[in-house]
């Protein structure tokens, strides 16, 4: 607990701007936290009942998770359409090869049972199917994924496949200018453009 308050802290020194008011409710929650503790133990030593001295440490070790929902909420501290993209993504990679996993197992060990009594050779077979599954669906799984829970990561990615496109068929200088300003416009959304050639 302490190294992560000393990261936050060192996180909020360096912040500027709107980082440095979203860092504000978690220095303020990570700072009431030890806080409490201290007064509850100085509570049980004078006397107090440890069902009440301690009521301020429950409380105060509640205030982290509220300040991170706000941060995520109200000020977007942190990316999570990306963290819940993410672990969607895993969990259902995850879960999809250890059904495969398991299949290929018991296939295999069905299969031959009347050859061999051991199960070292299922075992290897569904490691090297898993092991050859894994990053075509990793990425067919997070394409869907992101496509639904990522959405501005799924169309940057769809933006530059269509600019790519289009680049590599255009060969006149104005078209590839007004492609690439459109292409620009698009996606940073700036305030003018302007494109230099060197010749």
């Amino acid at each position: 607990m302490a190294i992560g308050a000393i990261s936050v802290l060192v996180r909020f020194r360096r912040s500027q701007g709107l980082e440095r008011q979203q860092l504000r409710w978690m220095m303020a929650a990570l700072t009431l936290v030890p806080l409490a503790v201290i007064a509850g133990f100085l509570l049980v030593t004078g006397g107090a009942p440890s069902q009440v001295a301690w009521i301020p440490a429950l409380v105060a070790f509640m205030l982290p998770p509220l300040a991170v929902g706000i941060a995520v909420l109200r000020y977007r501290l942190y990316e999570i359409d990306r963290i819940i993209s993410r672990t969607i993504g895993w969990a259902a990679v995850t879960t999809v090869l250890a059904v495969v996993f398991v299949a290929v197992i018991l296939v295999t060990q069905t299969a031959l049972a009347s050859i061999t009594t051991s199960n070292t050779f299922a075992v290897a077979a569904s490691t090297l199917v898993v092991s050859a599954l894994f990053q075509p669906l990793r990425r067919r799984v997070q394409a869907t994924v992101d496509r639904r829970f990522n959405r501005a990561r799924y169309d940057a990615k769809r933006t530059v496949a269509a600019f790519a496109g289009r680049l590599r068929d255009e060969l006149d200088i104005e078209a590839l200018t007004t492609v690439i300003a459109a292409a620009v416009m698009q996606t940073v959304e700036p305030v003018s453009v302007s494109l230099w050639l060197r010749e």
